[in-house]
């Protein structure tokens, strides 16, 4: 088929979502390089050493030999491969990195969300439908700021885009059964599962059941050729599941869930009050700049009007409308304290870490609600008013990106640096992380002991060179090793040794590595505690051949993807003739959105952007955001400059969450320690909050230009008595057991705690 032909195929309104996704995407095109003290930064180094892998000969490695101080760990075997394979496209081009792939599948990922929200909103409830869901999804304060830029949570981010992608290609599979149809369906699909680990059980969940929502009864055909698509799927991504799902118990995994800490769900379910709050400004002069667990208002409010309409009758597709309204419901009550015993029943449900994290699905069938109510409104303009009231729907469309606006002025960030195996590997000597993980995740569960690093092994990180991993202190004297190095996860020894010894390597033991002596495959031992592989060897020469290679597991796992090739490109060969339905041509409404949203979009970029009007900058001893502003000088070292509290009246048994505002006033060479305590009247401690470090952010790498924001949480005791108590913060070395003195002007010290405020408890 002729270009001219395909052309007729494509819906000009995708080019208004492009325009729609502008400011979403425009932090990342218009910026260099990325943040630092976000998860990008280990997908950053991840990607690197992906990228390492292939161009020498690993094609698909399960293994990063490089990480944990070259020791290796199987990262590629459980972690959802997908946003990196994505990114390493852009990555092996000429003049660019690892960071430019890793920003590349970031914008791909909003991209995706909202050419396949539109798609789908646009094919039930018509264009302007789409353009309201997009501008909903893609605006939404998860999808827009929260993962990609607060947390650089890339694979996450992908996984939403897949999503809308899946939900769309399904649906038109559904409705009009093609060759290319049916591929992007499957494909899509398997994208989802590929994307991320836990949004794959939460998002391929929905579409099941988005699939088995009873609609209509008379689409029986495409319901079991969207169910083929779905199971094929599933086939066709069984390389990666399956080994994740059959070789759990050969890796780490407890270090995911945690008890009464960060990692614990029940410490990060929201409040109706976060969800359906505004959007707040940030503040440019905070190290990290507070923001809301929100839907964000225009997302809520829309969605809210389509759900009015669908229950009075006035929408259009409505069997197809109630799936996203109960789902609604369901991912909303999910995320509040009202679904604890729910997640404390279902197994997997613990893994999620943070309850919030539903707010990525719920943003999508809130767009689709948000969709189709405007479309009923749009449907109601009198002819009369159909001039104006176009007008009128499209400042509905562009009300999520208005209410957005703020969230498109991230915090700048510096350059990131040179990407190299020297700097990984000083990042892991740091104790940022290891392995590009902080909790020791997928470490082989043979590892009782995470060994320190060896010198020897890591001059090979450091001069760009193949790591040694021989155990040379253990080898009798006189024996002789020559190393070849074939490939990264394929090593050879020619060994000379002039009696029976144990060859130790420093390399972590894993299901996969196969040691063959003098050609026949030969059982290894453990080094214990460090989980390191024990080679027995006897005397004379050898040749030790070390590679990392199937299993069982994996193997099936391929054979399952290579099988379901077949069923794929045999039916998309069967439907090769058969066409898509021809695009809709431009209608005065799409010009009206695109002028309003253009209009908006370049009022920000050259207007509103520019001249801070969508920012705080807090300057000096100042948090602009903080509630109440109080100065104390602790040691000359740091100083507080503003505390917000949720209340000071409570009850006992409640909760006050206190949050500090911390000012470094010089240069820091000590971790310091924070204490929040509650006193009684005589000055007896009643509870205390304490961090080993302010803002989960080390003194030591505190910045002179920004604040750090410190957030704590007294649980009040039920039997606690009523009276008036006082909130006290302080410094100190908890090594050492010496508190920072507190200051007065004149730099005398008046203490060694600062009295915030008075608690009433009643």
């Amino acid at each position: 088929m002729r270009l001219k032909s395909w052309l007729r195929y494509i819906d000009p309104g995708f080019l208004v979502v492009l325009v729609i996704s502008g400011l979403a995407v425009w932090p990342f095109l218009s910026r260099p390089s990325l943040p630092q003290a976000t998860d990008a930064e280990l997908h950053i180094f991840r990607l690197y050493e992906l990228s390492y892998l292939i161009r020498h000969g690993e094609i698909y490695p399960r293994w990063a030999p490089n990480f944990y101080h070259g020791y290796g760990y199987p990262i590629f075997n459980y972690y959802a491969p997908l946003s990196y394979y994505l990114g390493l496209l852009f990555e092996l081009l000429p003049k660019l990195d690892a960071v430019a792939g890793v920003k590349a599948v970031f914008v791909l990922s909003l991209l995706t969300a909202a050419s396949g929200i539109y798609g789908f909103a646009r094919a039930h409830w018509g264009r302007v439908a789409g353009y309201t869901a997009a501008a909903c999804f893609v605006y939404a304060p998860y999808i827009q700021y929260i993962d990609p830029h607060a947390r650089g949570a890339l694979a996450e981010s992908l996984s939403f885009g897949m999503f809308a992608l899946a939900l769309w290609t399904l649906d038109r599979l559904r409705r009009q059964v093609t060759g290319w149809h049916w591929v992007t369906a499957v494909l899509s699909t398997a994208a989802v599962i590929l994307s991320h680990n836990l949004m794959a059980l939460l998002l391929f969940g929905v579409l099941v059941a988005w699939a088995a929502w009873p609609w209509r009864q008379d689409e029986g055909e495409g319901r079991m050729i969207v169910w083929a698509a779905l199971a094929l799927a599933v086939g066709v991504s069984a390389f990666f599941w399956l080994p994740v799902a059959l070789e759990r118990s050969a890796v780490n995994l407890t270090t995911l869930l945690g008890q009464g800490d960060n990692y614990d769900f029940r410490t990060h379910f929201l409040s109706w009050g976060e969800l359906l709050t505004w959007t707040r400004r940030l503040d440019w002069g905070a190290t990290e700049p507070a923001f809301r667990f929100n839907l964000g208002v225009a997302q809520w409010v829309l969605a809210l009007l389509g759900a009015l309409l669908l229950v009075r009758g006035r929408v259009r597709a409505a069997g197809h409308l109630w799936f996203f309204a109960l789902a609604a419901i369901v991912l909303l009550v999910m995320m509040l304290p009202m679904s604890q015993a729910v997640w404390e029943t279902v197994p997997v449900l613990p893994y999620f870490q943070f309850p919030w994290r539903l707010m990525g699905a719920t943003a999508a069938v809130l767009a689709v609600l948000a969709g189709a109510g405007v479309s009923a409104v749009e449907s109601w303009w009198p002819q009369r008013w159909r001039r104006w009231g176009s007008w009128g729907t499209a400042v509905l469309v562009a009300l999520p990106v208005l209410l957005g606006l703020p969230l498109t002025q991230p915090l700048p960030w510096p350059d990131f640096g040179v990407v190299d195996m020297r700097r990984m590997t000083e990042i892991e000597h740091s104790g940022r992380w290891l392995g590009t993980t902080s909790t020791a995740d997928y470490v082989p569960a043979t590892v009782e002991m995470i060994p320190e690093r060896n010198g020897n092994v890591v001059y090979g990180l450091y001069e760009g060179i193949p790591v040694d991993r021989i155990n040379w202190a253990q080898a009798p004297e006189g024996t002789e090793i020559v190393t070849d190095y074939v490939r990264p996860l394929l090593t050879r020894y020619a060994i000379s040794a002039p009696q029976p010894f144990q060859f130790r390597l420093f390399l972590f033991d894993f299901p996969g590595w196969q040691v063959r002596v003098d050609g026949a495959l030969v059982e290894t031992e453990l080094g214990r505690p460090e989980g390191f592989i024990v080679v027995p060897l006897a005397a004379g020469e050898h040749v030790v051949e070390v590679k990392f290679g199937s299993t069982p597991p994996r193997t099936l796992g391929a054979a399952i993807f290579w099988a379901s090739l077949l069923p794929l490109l045999g039916l998309a060969w069967r439907w090769r003739r058969q066409r898509p339905t021809p695009g809709q041509p431009w209608q005065r409404q799409d010009k009206v959105v695109l002028a309003v949203v253009g209009g908006v979009t370049a009022v920000t970029l050259f207007v509103l952007g520019p001249a801070g009007w969508l920012r705080h900058e807090s300057v000096g001893m100042t948090a602009v955001t903080a509630q109440h502003t109080r100065f104390a000088d602790f040691g000359q070292q740091i100083a507080l400059i503003g505390y917000d509290t949720t209340t000071e009246t409570a009850v006992p048994g409640n909760d006050v969450t206190i949050t500090l505002y911390w000012k470094a006033q010089t240069q820091l060479d000590i971790n310091y320690q924070v204490f929040v305590h509650l006193l009684s009247a005589d000055g007896a401690l009643v509870v205390q909050s304490d961090k080993l470090n302010p803002g989960d952010f080390p003194t030591r790498r505190w910045p002179l230009d920004k604040y750090v924001r410190d957030e704590h949480t007294l649980a009040l005791p039920a039997a606690l008595p009523p009276g008036t108590y006082t909130v006290a913060v302080g410094l100190w070395v908890q090594t050492e057991g010496w508190r920072l003195p507190l200051l007065d002007n004149a730099g005398a010290q008046v203490g060694d705690h600062k009295a915030l405020f008075e608690l009433q408890v009643k």
